[in-house]
């Protein structure tokens, strides 16, 4: 539900981008597309798992987009989206936009936020630097000198695996982002470190927080899916439990709206309030454990709407009737063997048995013969059968009215979800690195806006976490613009040289992303 628009000012950085964000698909101007020789043409078709997609030129002009835009937000400019100024991303934003509802034919109700990002604002990471210091995929099981840490991986290490214990699926999304974009801003980066500080200071604080995000599903992909038409009842369901942890967690989070030192915290505890309408309306309407359709019934409860509750009725007294209808006239043929039965194809038939079948009155018509039994059918089972089958239709169908019914009051309340769930995400993530400081002793580093980098005792944060790793020594680092600008290290091969430069690296991007760090 979240729409991000970036501007890359060189080939080389839009580059960078589409490798970080690896998209599915990617939307150009059908005039670009049509160049072959277009560099940005060239560029997308490198990409061999990107779809390369066009839609009309007009759709990407500044005025059509804006238009798009401003309809689609329902606000009369875009000034509050802080993107005035950034004729290109408008122009993207509209575009992709309008390929979306009018080529693809999808609905982007959950859509209700649009987002300029600064590249100013994070500390650039290219491709070479994820890959080669292993951020969020790792290339193999690393050289060690550490003894037996090959044999005890499971998995090839990652810093990102080595950070994340989110309990939520959008935690996780949000601190692999973080992971992937350090922050460059001093003032953003000593906030969540005030925020980690607080969180460790209080672990009983810390333990509930985790402990009830854990009961949390995904809010963001469950809301996604109902808005397009892919959700069904058990969304419902896993968004009204969800929803329904938050008076809990905000008792938890109160003791933080005061905190003087932690002031993210206190804005995020103030983010996450309680929806108690749209909770009680699920429990009140969907059943414990819907089935995954949506349109064969079984989706509400006795006693949600009278109408249902009558057309249910009718349809079971039709299936007690049809009960006492076989007993019937096994009693008047004296055929103990007949069954009154049901299919999808034939509807209800009564059956008997080939032996049987010249016994069967006058007033039974034949429906279908089979190798072992003949099927019939009298007028009285045939009116019965209009009844109840009548009945179930017009039961299914309205249960579907109302599981729309249900799935609109939460549309309705989109943005405010969306809100709460991003709030859970930011919590979850500051969570998790608070867990992993307290864990694997990690402090919090003073930070400078000069050029000096001093760790004391610097220990590289994934390496440490192999089972085995008992042996592996500390190492100071100190680099600064004056008398330290180089560093020279020796030693054999084996003996840690690449780990000892890359855990500077990956301390740096801890600090900056806003962890405590390892020394």
């Amino acid at each position: 539900g979240v729409f991000w628009g970036e501007e890359s000012q060189a080939a080389e950085s839009l580059r960078e981008n589409l490798l970080r964000y690896a998209p599915a698909e990617c939307v150009i101007p059908a005039g670009m597309a049509a160049q072959s020789d277009s560099p940005l043409r060239l560029l997308l078709g490198s990409f061999t798992g990107t779809l390369l997609s066009a839609h009309e030129d007009w759709a990407f002009e500044i005025e059509t987009a804006q238009d798009t835009l401003q309809l689609h937000f329902g606000v009369p400019t875009l000034d509050g989206f802080g993107i005035e100024g950034h004729p290109a991303i408008i122009g993207a934003a509209g575009g992709l936009l309008h390929y979306i509802q009018h080529a693809l034919r999808r609905s982007l109700e959950q859509v209700r936020r649009l987002r300029f990002r600064n590249p100013a604002d994070f500390l650039v990471l290219d491709e070479a630097t994820r890959v080669n210091l292993d951020l969020v995929t790792a290339r193999s099981v690393p050289p060690s000198s550490v003894s037996g840490a090959r044999s005890a991986l499971s998995a090839p290490p990652t810093l990102l695996g080595a950070l994340d214990v989110t309990r939520t699926a959008m935690g996780g999304r949000l601190l692999r982002e973080w992971l992937l974009r350090p922050l460059a801003r001093l003032e953003e980066i000593r906030r969540r470190h005030d925020a980690l500080e607080t969180l460790c200071a209080q672990r009983t604080l810390l333990r509930d927080l985790r402990a009830l995000l854990g009961e949390i599903r995904d809010l963001e992909r469950g809301l996604a899916r109902l808005s397009t038409g892919s959700g069904n009842a058990r969304d419902l369901r896993v968004l009204g439990q969800s929803l329904g942890q938050l008076p809990a967690l905000g008792e938890i989070l109160a003791p933080l709206a005061s905190a003087p030192a932690a002031a993210l915290l206190g804005e995020l505890a103030a983010q996450v309030h309680p929806f108690p309408d749209l909770v009680a309306l699920v429990e009140r309407a969907i059943v414990d454990e819907p089935p995954l359709a949506i349109k064969e019934g079984g989706l509400i409860r006795p006693n949600y709407q009278a109408a249902l509750d009558d057309l249910r009725a009718i349809a079971l007294e039709g299936k007690n009737w049809l009960a006492e209808y076989q007993a019937r006239e096994q009693e008047r043929t004296g055929i103990k063997t007949l069954k009154v039965r049901h299919n999808k194809v034939f509807g209800y038939y009564i059956e008997i048995s080939k032996g049987q079948a010249a016994r069967a009155p006058d007033d039974y018509t034949r429906k279908q013969t089979l190798v072992n039994a003949e099927r019939f059918t009298t007028p009285e089972l045939k009116q019965y059968e209009t009844q109840i089958l009548g009945a179930q239709d017009k039961a299914v169908a309205l249960e579907y009215e109302l599981f729309l019914e249900v799935r609109a009051a939460f549309l309705k309340q989109t943005a405010a979800i969306q809100a709460v769930a991003g709030a859970l995400a930011q919590l979850d993530a500051l969570a998790a690195l608070a867990e992993r400081a307290l864990t694997w002793r990690y402090v919090r580093p003073r930070m400078t806006v000069g050029d000096r980098l001093s760790i004391r005792d610097s220990r590289h944060p994934v390496i440490e976490q192999i089972p085995g790793s008992d042996r592996f020594v500390p190492n100071s680092i100190l680099l600064d613009g004056d008398q330290n600008r180089l560093a020279i290290i020796t030693g054999p091969n084996m003996a840690g040289k690449s780990t000892y430069i890359r855990q500077a690296a990956l301390t740096v991007i801890m600090a900056q992303m806003g962890s405590f760090v390892p020394a």
